[in-house]
């Protein structure tokens, strides 16, 4: 992370903490700040933003793909129960997006009124006479 809006001792805690695991208190020392108000330093709005940012490029770049490849090697051992890797078999093609949405959750993501195009208020309206009426009544 090398926003501009952080010093250098600030880019270094960021590093220290998220990079290299470093405890708050540690990291502190070791930039140059005394450990006590490290929070405080870390609350800062451009310090927060910095720490979320590397954290989210951290789990992009490291965090993803090592999940991925642990799910991958549970999945394929043998030995780790069916049920388990049958379940682990769901959650990946969930956030795959390669399940189909239930009858439950298609109906939570349905799109305002306002938003629908000619088309779709046609089909809703065909798909859905009973909420029609309970609309116009």
């Amino acid at each position: 992370m090398t926003s501009p809006d952080l010093s250098e001792q600030q880019r270094t805690l960021v590093r220290l903490i998220v990079n290299d695991g470093k405890k708050p208190e540690e990291a502190a020392e070791l930039a140059g700040y005394h450990p006590k108000p490290v929070y405080k330093t870390m609350r800062l709005p451009a310090v927060a933003a910095a720490i979320s940012e590397s954290i989210q490029l951290d789990l992009a770049v490291v965090g993803a793909p090592l999940a991925y490849r642990v799910a991958k090697s549970l999945l394929q051992d043998t030995s780790i129960s069916a049920r388990v890797r049958a379940d682990l078999s769901i959650k990946v093609l969930d956030r795959a997006g390669h399940i189909a949405p239930t009858r439950k959750e298609t109906s939570l993501q349905q799109k305002a009124l306002s938003e629908m195009s000619r088309d779709e208020l046609a089909a809703f309206i065909e798909r859905n006479p009973a909420e029609i009426d309970k609309v116009e009544g």
